[in-house]
């Protein structure tokens, strides 16, 4: 008797206790972008904005240097260099604490950011699996988040995650918690048919090391590659032909590729060499014939594996099974 009795006192103290919330995971809303490797550099005019004259007397070198009849040297009609290494740059704020990120929230309330992440997913190339093996890596606002990231030697289809955990509170009071969500932004690091031939031109515009050659070490072979990035591009309407053409490029970079650790060596002495790879010498335009090689790879400037990671992101995304 004195049991039963508890248990209805029980059930009683239960019916006036409050309903329990049910759980509930919170908003997630992803918002999805592709960013390329490379981006267009165009020559500044007047008109542009952030436009910055070169100082005086200064020689503007944007474009290949002729002669002239009045002018020992001048601007020619040729770009020098068409595209460089793009970057993936994220505005945190003036405070520091990425508030522009927080959108979406009820109306009539204010977002109490209490989480960041960003998680950089570098996929596995198997072609070049010693650089890229396949990693993630995660950063918190307690470690500090990294705004800045070039992407030249970036492998297609590495994402960057940036993630904001934030509470939406009301602006009246009583100022409740209405509202928990994550904002999830990532951005895809891709490259088109159309963009092949722009990673071409930024890996040739940028030295090896202190050699001021550029990677793609020889004249004829850069254009045969742009051309070769142009056939490609051109040729997206007929799969066998894209087949043949990726087939073609990647053939290419492999044949005349230097695949090393580095361009630098010591000799018996200690001495430093540091473009041993030319024999110590200012090679010229051609270097498939004296030296054996068109291309230059090495950990710190992986020109050929950067290549062939975009012909097999290509061959994955228009033709499948790439690897």
């Amino acid at each position: 008797m004195r049991k039963q009795l508890w248990a209805v006192v029980a059930l009683m103290l239960l019916a006036l206790q409050p309903a329990r919330a049910q759980s509930k995971s919170p908003t997630v809303t992803t918002f999805n972008f592709k960013i390329l490797q490379t981006q267009p550099c165009i020559a500044a005019r007047a008109d542009q904005v952030g436009f910055v004259p070169l100082p005086s007397g200064i020689l503007n070198t944007d474009r290949c240097v002729v002669g002239g009849a009045t002018a020992m040297a001048s601007m020619g009609t040729t770009p020098a260099c068409r595209f460089v290494g793009g970057v993936l740059c994220l505005d945190p704020g003036a405070n520091g604490d990425f508030a522009s990120f927080t959108g979406g929230g009820p109306a009539g309330t204010d977002q109490i950011i209490q989480g960041i992440k960003l998680i950089k997913t570098v996929p596995r190339m198997p072609k070049c699996p010693d650089l890229w093996p396949g990693q993630t890596f995660v950063q918190t606002g307690n470690g500090g988040i990294r705004t800045f990231f070039p992407l030249k030697f970036t492998p297609c289809n590495t994402t960057f995650s940036l993630e904001i955990e934030f509470g939406s509170v009301d602006r009246t009071v009583p100022r409740n918690i209405t509202d928990v969500r994550v904002n999830r932004f990532v951005f895809t690091v891709s490259v088109t048919p159309d963009t092949l031939a722009w990673v071409v031109d930024a890996l040739h515009c940028e030295p090896l090391g202190v050699c001021e050659v550029p990677c793609i070490t020889d004249e004829a072979l850069f254009t045969t590659l742009t051309n070769q990035a142009g056939t490609i591009a051109s040729s997206t309407g007929d799969i066998q032909k894209l087949n043949s053409a990726l087939d073609t490029f990647e053939a290419t970079v492999v044949a005349n590729c230097m695949f090393q650790l580095r361009v630098f060596d010591f000799n018996d002495k200690g001495q430093l060499n540091p473009c041993a790879i030319f024999q110590g010498q200012l090679p010229s335009n051609s270097t498939t014939g004296p030296f054996g090689f068109g291309i230059v790879d090495t950990v710190e400037n992986p020109c050929c594996c950067k290549l062939i990671a975009d012909v097999l992101c290509l061959k994955n995304e228009l033709i499948g099974g790439g690897a």
